[in-house]
């Protein structure tokens, strides 16, 4: 398992960019982590405690800090909070990436989905993102003008998908907070952006055939019934899609332009 690197080997310069970014051990995150690395930027990696970063800490550079962080918990992103501070100092962070989150496009028909399941699914992408952005915000007011924060929706929230009705809610909240955080934030000089990708292959859309196959078996026998046969079109062609999703890297480099362009769009 990858080591956490706290230490920063080479202290940044005064124009040195620096990114916190979250579920940075997987998908686009590593990716997204790995190319702003090589780029130059000092990487704090929200990894969540735990996990293994051997795939993440293969390609960079010592500049990238790996930083563990559960975005569910409290304590865990103070603590996050607190490292980053101290290497960033009265800098300030350049950029926040709410890239963490969970993809659970087949989460259940809306009549027969878990309220365990929604809460799951909002206090994940939804109070966690929140909660994040709370807590590094003021570092980005450090940072001052032209500081940026980059959040991940989903395309979801323009076709809907049946069977994904609760993912696509937590996806629309995300456009609505960033929307108003642009806002709010718009006389400090901070911009906000949602990224909006379709399907992506990640390691929470591998077996996307078998895990759709689970989430039906988690409905009652009366909601499947009523649903699995109506939908199994539905279904299939969501699965086909899934299949033909595009690379991370894709994403990436969605990613890296709304950082780097002189005016980042709204999404």
């Amino acid at each position: 398992m990858g080591s956490f690197n706290f230490v920063a080997k080479n202290y940044m310069s005064m124009n040195r960019k620096t990114v916190f970014i979250t579920g940075a051990a997987t998908g686009i995150g590593m990716v997204t982590a790995q190319k702003l690395d090589q780029m130059g930027w000092h990487v704090f990696a929200g990894v969540l405690p735990g996990q293994n970063t051997d795939a993440l800490t293969r390609q960079v550079s010592e500049r990238l800090t790996v930083v563990p962080v559960d975005i569910t918990d409290e304590t865990t992103v103070k603590q996050a909070v607190a490292i980053v501070q101290q290497l960033v100092g009265q800098e300030g962070l350049s950029a926040l990436i709410n890239n963490a989150g969970v993809a659970n496009i087949g989460s259940g028909v809306l009549e027969g989905v878990s309220m365990d399941e929604v809460r799951r699914l909002f206090e994940i992408n939804v109070f966690g993102t929140l909660r994040v952005t709370q807590a590094f915000l003021p570092l980005l007011h450090q940072y001052g003008n032209k500081a940026r924060i980059v959040n991940m929706s989903s395309g979801a929230v323009r076709v809907p998908v049946p069977g994904a009705g609760i993912y696509m809610m937590t996806k629309s909240a995300i456009e609505a907070f960033t929307k108003t955080l642009r806002m709010e934030l718009a006389p400090f000089g901070i911009t906000a952006t949602a990224i909006e990708p379709g399907a992506v292959r990640t390691p929470m859309t591998d077996n996307a055939e078998q895990n759709l196959k689970k989430d039906w078996e988690k409905m009652s026998a009366a909601i499947r019934q009523k649903y699995e046969q109506a939908l199994q079109p539905a279904n299939k062609s969501l699965v086909k899609q899934i299949k033909a999703a595009n690379p991370p890297a894709a994403i990436a480099e969605v990613i890296i332009h709304a950082l780097t362009v002189a005016n980042p769009k709204p999404r």
